[in-house]
This record gives structure tokens, sequence and C-alpha cells, in this order.
């Protein structure tokens, strides 16, 4: 039988060694267990920990179980909220590997090779019990919002998928700011087919959170129309936007004189900024080596 303490020290240690914990790439045996033990912790704290730990190590032996137990279950909707989040994996990972019968969108990335090592037959069935568990928080209006919206963001790779586009469609629309966060963020995942949403967001009037996740979500766009409300958002004073559109832009790549632009900021009084408009050059140098050195720098390559 499990012991745990109820001591007021011990679930700040706990938690200090879960964090610590999820700072690691590879978790060891150890850790798995540790994290095993804690999911059935009687203290919520330590539940809520244990379960964002276990994003970590979702493949190893009853984790995955565990944390669906805890999202559809748990008394305390943070802790289920923390579990929903940790099964994002669990449908990235499904996307990856096409479980949506070649309706998602193509990677190039390389599949781990644990996956090889795994039972196909249990990860697409982890997949599909992940995914229709995430589904169902989504369809019940009568959920905790917030764990609603953890479910929106988990699902934010199935963007492909028309019901996952009309769920974002309906954050949207609500006047619940972490509502619309959550649906622009997974706007970002796709942002080819919201690039009319995302241009009514770019704009200086937007709350900052709003306006910096729609920067954000214009990230992968290749659209001009967004790059062009991107720039004209260049004028503010705040740091912390300014960077956001300098990086976007250069990734966008498609701003007239952006070299230049990208140049000036980068004496701009702000470290913040400066900092982002030269990580913004070297992206934008990536992209366009031979023109920069020619057209921005004055240098051939003889």
């Amino acid at each position: 039988m499990l012991e745990f303490s109820t001591h007021f020290e011990d679930w700040k240690v706990v938690l200090d060694r879960l964090s610590a914990i999820r700072e690691q790439e590879v978790y060891s045996p150890e850790d798995v267990e540790y994290i095993r033990t804690h999911l059935q912790s009687p203290d919520d704290r330590v539940r809520g920990g244990a379960a964002l730990a276990a994003e970590g190590c979702l493949y190893e032996p009853d984790i995955t179980e565990l944390l669906i137990d805890l999202a559809e279950n748990d008394r305390n909707n943070a802790v289920r909220k923390a579990a929903v989040q940790s099964l994002a994996g669990i449908i990235h990972e499904g996307v990856m590997q096409n479980y949506e019968a070649g309706e998602s969108p193509e990677d190039d990335a390389d599949i781990d090779e644990e996956w090889h090592e795994l039972q196909e037959d249990e990860l697409r069935d982890n997949y599909f019990r992940v995914k229709n568990l995430l589904f169902n928080f989504l369809q019940d209006e009568l959920e905790d919002i917030e764990v609603r919206e953890s479910a929106l963001g988990a699902v934010a790779d199935l963007g492909f998928l028309p019901e996952v586009r009309e769920w974002i469609r309906d954050f949207i629309r609500t006047t619940r700011q972490s509502s619309k966060l959550v649906a622009l963020h997974a706007m970002g995942k796709y942002p080819h087919y919201w690039k009319e949403e995302l241009a009514r967001f770019l704009v200086p009037n937007q709350p900052k959170p709003i306006l910096m996740e729609a920067i954000s979500s214009s990230y992968a766009s290749e659209s001009e129309e967004l790059a062009r409300k991107i720039e004209q958002l260049l004028s503010l004073d705040d740091p912390d936007i300014l960077s956001y559109a300098l990086i976007t832009l250069a990734n966008l790549n498609v701003t007239p004189n952006l070299g230049e632009i990208l140049q000036s900021f980068s004496l701009h009084e702000e470290e913040r900024v400066r900092k982002a408009a030269k990580d913004a050059i070297e992206l934008f140098t990536r992209k366009n080596f031979d023109a920069y050195l020619s057209d921005e720098l004055g240098m051939s390559e003889e």
C-alpha cells in the first residue's frame, strides 16, 4: 500500500523533485516510478504536479491510464487540467503516426525510435481513447470551462479536422479572454485556415496577451496580408509586442526592406527588442543569405 506524508513541508519537497524531473530530457526508471506513485497521491497539489511531469513518460506502463483516470474523474479541476495538458502528447504523436487515416498533414520530422519498440495496437488504442475523451469534454457545454479550454489546446494538432475547427470558432467568439487565447494558439498550428480571423486580432487596440498570441500564431502563415498587419504594429512602444513582431516578420520574410527594418530595431533602447532584432536578423539571413550579403551588406560572393 502506498504511504503519503501529510506534513506541510512534504508536498513542497515532492513538487520540487517533480519540477526537477520535468527539466530532464530523459527520465530514469526511478523518476518514472516517482511520478507513477504521486499520480495516486491524496494531495491535490502533488497529483497535479505529477500529472504535468507525466508528459515526459507517457508511454511507460500505467502512466497514460492514470492520466486518463485523472482527467475524467479527479475531484479537482486543476488536476484534471494538468492531466489533459499532458495527454496532448498522445494526440501529437498520433498525428505524427497518421492515425487519422491519411487526413493529417505531411510532416518531415523523424519518428522517435521508441515508437518502433512499442506495440502499434496499444498506441493506436490509446490515441483514440484520448481523442474521444477530449472530444467529449469539448462537446459537453456543462463541463468546466477551464477543462474544455485545456482540451482544445490538447487537440490543436488535429486542427485539420472540421469539428476541431468548429470548436476553435466557438472559442474565439466568446468574451472570455482565456478561451480566445487557446483558440488563437490552436489557429497557429494551421494558420492557412485562419488568415482572415488572425488579421482581425492584429490591431493595436487588442489586449496585449491577445495581440501577442495573434502575432505568434501568424508565424508560419506565409501570408503577405498578415505580414502587413504585423508591420503596422512596429509603431507601438511595448517591447514584448515589438519582439514578437520582429521574429514573426523575419520568418514570414515577405516585408519590403525587411533587412533595414530589423537593423534599425537592433539599435532600440530596450535590450529585449535589440535581442529579438538580432535573432530576427539571423533568421532572415538564413532565409536570404545570398541576397542579404549583396543587397544589405554590399558584399559579393567573390
